[in-house]
């Protein structure tokens, strides 16, 4: 039997990840009354912490501090005593990046071929994105390069997905910056900085009516009402239907909804005994294999760090970010052997601990973040449109120019707070 809570909350907000805190944050500053409600048991969303048995300072979802420079979260976490690195912020260019090839470094000679190809493919996408036509990343990548598994893998790593399925015009988009880390784990700040809102856990909601003048919200147990109503879970959880609308969406938002699917990208963590590590084997590693280095038949890219523990962060994604979640020992035979190539047989016996992630499995995200197919990157518009001045939508979807970034969901959770409040009648 449903309970009715006829509270008087002037704002409902539907998730209690990076988006929804920070609303909320908006909301309580200018004293509206308002609660969140969060389908599962803890703050986050997509920041969420590893297993206390592996260490809770490991981040399962987004752990980096992009665009370090304007990124909110540095001044934020720095204001309350919590320490951010900022000397790795370039370690993702190519430039900083360790190359290796069967476990030996590239060769010079090697080595700049593959960053003027990297810098020739940059221009192709500068080039491409002044045009008014909108193709897939793909288009403009050389597929029978020999560089071409490196690149792929680098760029399935940003989208979560093949190039083949990402809008170069959305992919541009994107503004690059520096990249800043907390060791200490970026999801457990964000558990600290969203611990004093009003949050109902466990509290998925199955349907929402918005054709009067409130808004009704239903979860398995309580029914809740409000002037308005703020969305910021995943796209992931939109497209799936789990949440009934009455009435239905507007053609155009479920269709914006659908060109701007979730791409997965999943993290392998490994724990060493300590010392196992010194402080310059820090950094970005892209691995490569193959019969030459002008043959490359598989690509593995990790971060190794030192602190707070030694310990490795190796990325798979895309359709191997999905297959892990099915085969995980697939996975690990080749990790060990690439591990073994890379480091000697020895390491292997470093290794303590492991921990993966599974965001195309979480019941709650269905995937890691958004891509915008080829020729819907104008979908993000439509997505982040208010319906009616009741049905409002944040979360990194929405942003254009940051999606996919914990501080996009954080700017587009403050944008769609300050929208609310305009629309609110005094």
């Amino acid at each position: 039997m449903l309970t009715h809570n006829n509270l008087n909350h002037e704002v409902i907000i539907v998730g209690a990840g990076i988006a929804g805190i920070a609303a909320s944050k908006v909301l309580s500053k200018k004293t509206i009354p308002h609660m969140i409600l969060e389908a599962s048991d803890r703050l986050g969303g997509r920041a969420k912490k590893a297993p206390d048995h592996f260490g809770s300072w490991f981040d399962l979802g987004c752990s980096y501090l992009h665009e370090g420079k304007i990124n909110p979260f540095v001044e934020i976490s720095e204001s309350t005593n919590t320490p951010v690195r900022k000397d790795v912020g370039d370690m993702f260019s190519l430039e900083k990046t360790n190359l290796l090839f069967n476990g030996v470094c590239l060769s010079e000679g090697m080595r700049k071929s593959i960053l003027k190809a990297d810098q020739m493919l940059k221009s192709k996408f500068s080039e491409a994105q002044r045009k008014t036509t909108d193709k897939a990343l793909s288009a403009y990548i050389e597929m029978d390069s020999p560089y071409y598994p490196i690149f792929s893998n680098l760029l399935i790593g940003l989208n979560g997905v093949e190039p083949n399925l990402v809008s170069l015009k959305d992919f541009t988009s994107v503004k690059e910056g520096q990249d800043y880390v907390i060791e200490s784990g970026l999801a457990n700040f964000i558990e600290k900085w969203g611990s004093d809102l009003n949050v109902k856990f466990n509290s998925p909601v199955s349907q929402v009516s918005w054709s009067g003048n409130q808004v009704c919200v239903e979860t398995k147990d309580s029914s809740f009402k409000s002037k308005k109503l703020l969305l910021t879970v995943s796209n992931g959880i939109l497209s799936s239907n789990q949440i009934k609308f009455l009435p239905e969406l507007p053609e155009y938002k479920v269709a914006a909804i659908r060109n701007l699917p979730m791409g997965t990208l999943n993290k392998v963590g490994l724990r060493f005994r300590d010392g196992t590590f010194q402080k310059n084997h820090e950094g970005w590693y892209v691995v490569c294999s193959g019969d030459s280095e002008i043959k490359i038949t598989s690509v593995i890219s990790f971060e190794i760090r030192t602190q707070p523990k030694n310990h490795m962060i190796i990325f798979f994604g895309g359709k191997e970010g999905k297959e892990l979640e099915l085969y995980p020992e697939n996975f690990f035979k080749k990790i060990r052997l690439m591990l073994s190539q890379t480091f000697g047989h020895d390491l292997l016996e470093s290794i303590t601990k492991f921990v993966t992630s599974s965001w195309a499995l979480d019941d709650y995200t269905l995937g890691s973040y958004s891509y915008a197919l080829p020729g819907k990157n104008k979908d993000r518009d439509l997505l982040r449109q208010s319906i009616e001045d009741k049905l409002f939508f944040a979360g990194e979807a929405t942003n254009k120019e940051h999606y996919a970034t914990c501080h996009g969901a954080y700017f587009s959770g403050v944008r769609a707070a300050k929208e609310i409040i305009s629309k609110l009648k005094p």
